[in-house]
């Protein structure tokens, strides 16, 4: 190998395209002492060695495109042949700290590798998550435990029990559960076949092998691995040959005995043109919703990821933090990275080992107002949000039917519309089309009997029941995000 394709002069040409792609101001804030380029040849991967979850969070959202594209470029590959591995090494920066000075003739960007790593498969370098760092709460727990039990059925080699297909709106865990079940079977047995990816990145994956005439390839590589793994796999949904590869790769992957573990923003049978044979191979196994964080839940996340980050909370803000981030796990992480931001920069004066207190949280509160102003909500608000979660039309709610689907629809219309307005029932039973508020004020007392009670409802299209507060609150949220 000449001098000029070696790992580290290529790591170097990287860093200096970087930098040219950034500009100097950025990369001197961000890369400069912050950031180590090592590129492999062999794994065709640049790994960036940062110190913190908070650089590789800033980098990873910011700069991934021109990293890509740099080590592609440097590398002489496409895009799709080379991947990008973000590593947090802590100790690698410490160690460097307490060293000399590097090279004079060494450029001032920083490309020197990290330890070396066991090597592990390509794939295995995109998952950033690990199960043991998933915060566990009602809202998630079985979604938790199945995903934890898929993985140890994996690993011990058990017979699978079925697909587990996880569901739920986007920012509550999905693919840190789906890359964890990843990761945890990997670190166990570095052996097993893993394949993590996206519902985008198999149908490109399917598309560019079509069109290269490697078909056979693409199919040995999906159907010979001991666990599948694809994230928004609804992004299949309205492409029919994809779907018809990804059924036939669905069905060998099972008839061999491996494991496959799918995510989605809904329900497979609430997924528009997907197919009736992949809904049923889904429904098949088990289907589990992740639902928003309680309160609680929402208390503690504030608490562990500021912990990752190595922020001290004061006592009294952790409840304004997670009564702000009320909507998923990523608006509380981004919360706590715009906090980390005004700390590192010793936003107020406050010393770097002090506890954050209220001034600086009320600070960052109020610049994020501007962008989280509910609009005001009105009983059509209330009413085309609840028809919509229970598939039931407007007309049906304030019609006269008495199915049970339509009758809890009415009740939540209710609750929710009392909840949001200042409408009185004689009112809401006016805009309901009722002569009478009786029913109206019946209506209501059944809902609030229903929640104190923890009384489980049955969701409509056989999607199985959940709590009549969990479904207050899911709607809450619809309602409030418009």
């Amino acid at each position: 190998m000449s001098t000029a394709t070696s790992p580290s002069a290529i790591s170097s040409r990287i860093a200096q395209r970087i930098a040219d792609d950034v500009g100097p101001r950025k990369y001197a804030m961000w890369f400069d002492h912050s950031a180590r380029f090592s590129y492999d040849h062999d794994d065709r991967t640049l790994r960036v060695a940062v110190p913190n979850r908070f650089v590789a969070d800033w980098i990873g959202k910011h700069f991934r495109d021109e990293i890509h594209r740099a080590a592609a470029n440097e590398a002489g590959q496409t895009l799709d042949d080379v991947d990008v591995d973000l590593v947090i090494d802590p100790a690698g920066f410490a160690r460097e700290d307490r060293v000399s000075s590097p090279n004079p003739a060494t450029p001032s960007i920083a490309y020197r590798a990290a330890p070396a790593a066991p090597r592990r498969r390509p794939s295995a370098g995109r998952l950033r998550h690990r199960l043991e760092e998933f915060v566990v709460g009602p809202a998630n727990e079985l979604a938790y435990t199945a995903a934890a039990r898929l993985a140890d059925e994996a690993v011990n080699d058990a017979a699978p029990a079925g697909p587990l297909f996880l569901h739920g709106g986007c920012g509550l865990g999905k693919t840190h559960l789906l890359q964890g079940v990843c990761r945890r079977v990997i670190d166990r047995d570095p052996q097993t076949r893993v394949h993590y990816a996206t519902g985008e990145q198999f149908t490109n994956d399917y598309i560019a092998a079509v069109r290269s005439n490697k078909l056979e390839a693409f199919r040995r590589k999906m159907r010979r691995v001991d666990l599948l793994a694809v994230d928004d796999v609804h992004f299949i949904a309205n492409k029919a040959a994809t779907q018809q590869e990804f059924l036939h790769s669905f069905d060998q992957i099972e008839l061999g005995g491996a494991r496959v573990v799918l995510a989605s923003d809904s329900h497979p049978k609430l997924i528009e043109q997907f197919s009736q044979q992949l809904v049923s191979r889904c429904v098949r196994g088990l289907v589990v919703q992740i639902n928003p964080p309680d309160e609680q839940l929402r208390r503690q996340l504030v608490q562990t990821l500021a912990g990752r980050r190595g922020l001290t909370l004061s006592p009294g803000v952790i409840e304004p933090l997670a009564e702000h981030g009320d909507g998923s796990v990523r608006e509380i992480e981004g919360l706590l990275a715009k906090l980390h931001a005004m700390a590192s920069l010793n936003a107020q004066g406050v010393a770097p080992d002090e506890p954050i207190g209220r001034a600086m949280v009320e600070r960052l509160l109020r610049s994020e107002a501007p962008d989280s102003k509910r609009r005001r909500v009105r009983y059509e608000h209330v009413l085309q949000a609840v028809a919509e979660e229970l598939h039931v039309t407007p007309a049906q709610i304030t019609g006269a039917g008495r199915h049970r689907h339509v009758v809890l629809a009415r009740s939540l219309v209710v609750h929710l519309t009392r909840q949001f307005t200042s409408m009185s029932f004689p009112e809401i039973a006016a805009a309901m089309g009722r002569k009478n508020h009786s029913t109206v004020i019946t209506a209501a007392q059944r809902m609030k009997k229903q929640i104190e009670s923890d009384q489980p409802v049955l969701l409509p299209n056989g999607l199985g029941e959940t709590s009549a507060a969990n479904l207050v609150e899911r709607l809450r949220r619809t309602i409030l995000r418009g």
